[in-house]
């Protein structure tokens, strides 16, 4: 039988914390973890675009070598003289210094756009430079650091346009002739003022649609991003929900085996002590007030641990084993199935045993105890041997070894057929190994080896 899913809450899965969780409803959901890898299609469009920025980069870098190096050709007179040349040869690599700064146009677009306007003012090299680097000013910077850049852009382009109408006839970059033979024409200032303000235009309205661009870009990457959290919220909602739906399960399982527990076993094990007691009491002979009062003490002892078996169950504990073993409790063990007629020879080295882990001691106990017990039962009169080894670093073995059964001595007690299953299963839980069967000789071996790590 297992209990109804929790009921989700209203609107679906909550989106963050919300005060505590009294164990109603799902639980509270953790906050979101790593970012979510993009979709295959934002990863096609983010390569569409860098393979753009590099044919951008390399189109910036040939179209502001090309300008400057125009500029610097039509500003050199036919006739140089030794600071000319020099002067020439300076301009030469601030040009290849021009071009360069495109490549960084983007990530320092402030830096490269101010300092190609200077430039482009004390030099013949032109405002095509600061002209496309100040679109991506306005599209990532504030209107401020715009406004700055775009008046040295304008500075820089007044005295290109002043520079280029004060040369010589021939040396005029904005010039034409309109028929073969015919006279030279040039541009008028106001021809310069239009030039200069539509470039200046074109470059901030690019820079705006650039700005708009990234916006709506950032924009849809947050709406993908906030999809993909509640998704992953979603997801470990449900996935919380259905645990908790299963803990339940195992809690209710818990709980059903307590009270069989109790009903059935720990009421027949309240039953057979009383009447030990009573044997105990009633009984001449001394032998079996010996035995009657050593099946009251073993019935005690079953009792105490059953009671905190279930007490384990009903609480939800993962550890079954509150009592605290040691592997000094083996005596005690050993002495008892003595005290029970149990023909024993046990041979037992323990070296450091308070430092061994509650979880080794108690599968030792348990291993050992039941192989007395299994002896007892199908091998009853016959000598049993006990041999336990421990030892930090070298681990724990357990030798447990008892003749054939006779054939007049029948199985007194049927078993359960869990038991070597159960001591295996203890066993491979701490990486240990078990074997347990009947040999050549027809003697019954049990063979356990369990790791013990030395504490440092």
């Amino acid at each position: 039988m297992h209990p109804p899913s929790p009921p989700p809450p209203p609107g679906g899965p909550p989106s963050g914390y919300g005060g505590g969780w009294t164990g109603h409803g799902a639980p509270p959901l953790p906050p979101p973890g790593p970012r979510p890898t993009a979709a295959p299609a934002a990863l096609h469009r983010r390569r569409g675009r860098t393979v753009w920025n590099v044919l951008g980069t390399l189109g910036a870098v040939v179209v502001a070598w090309f300008c400057a190096m125009t500029g610097l050709v039509m500003a050199s007179p036919e006739t140089l003289t030794d600071a000319q040349l020099a002067a020439d040869i300076l301009w030469f690599f601030v040009a290849g210094g021009v071009a360069t700064a495109m490549v960084w146009r983007q990530r320092h677009a402030v830096v490269v756009c101010l300092a190609t306007a200077v430039i482009g003012v004390v030099s013949p090299l032109g405002a095509v430079a600061p002209l496309i680097a100040l679109p991506w000013v306005v599209a990532r910077t504030d209107w401020r650091r715009s406004l700055l850049c775009g008046g040295a852009t304008a500075a820089a382009l007044v005295a290109t346009f002043w520079r280029d109408g004060a040369r010589t006839e021939e040396n005029v970059i904005f010039s034409a002739t309109l028929e073969d033979g015919g006279p030279m024409t040039y541009m008028s200032p106001l021809g310069y003022t239009i030039l200069g303000a539509l470039a200046l235009g074109l470059a901030v309205g690019v820079g705006l649609l650039r700005r708009r661009a990234t916006r709506a870009d950032a924009d849809a990457d947050a709406a993908r991003a906030v999809a993909a959290a509640e998704a992953g919220r979603a997801a470990t909602w449900q996935q919380q929900s259905q645990s908790l739906q299963s803990e339940l399960s195992r809690q209710e399982e818990r709980d059903l085996i307590a009270r069989e527990m109790h009903d059935t076993v720990a009421h027949q094990l309240s039953l057979m002590s009383l009447q030990a007691s009573a044997l105990e009491v009633s009984s001449d002979d001394g032998e079996i007030g010996d035995a009657a009062r050593s099946m009251r003490a073993s019935a005690h002892h079953a009792l105490e641990e059953m009671r905190t078996l279930i007490t384990s169950l009903r609480e939800g504990a993962d550890d079954y084993g509150a009592r605290p073993w040691s592997l000094a409790d083996l005596a005690d063990l050993l002495d008892s199935a003595r005290v029970r007629g149990i023909d024993l020879v046990a041979t037992v080295f323990v070296s450091d045993g308070d430092s061994a882990p509650a979880t080794l001691t108690r599968t030792v106990y348990r291993v050992v105890q039941e192989s007395l017990t299994n002896a007892t039962k199908h091998a009853p009169g016959s000598r049993v041997t006990v041999t336990v080894r421990a030892r930090p670093g070298d681990g724990i073995d357990i030798t447990v070894r008892n003749p054939p059964t006779s054939a007049s001595a029948p199985d007194a007690v049927p078993g359960s057929g869990s038991g070597i299953l159960g001591m295996r299963e203890r066993c491979e839980a701490l990486g240990g190994s078990f074997d347990a069967g009947r040999q050549d000789d027809g003697t019954f071996l049990v063979r356990a080896h369990l790791p013990w790590e030395p504490t440092r």
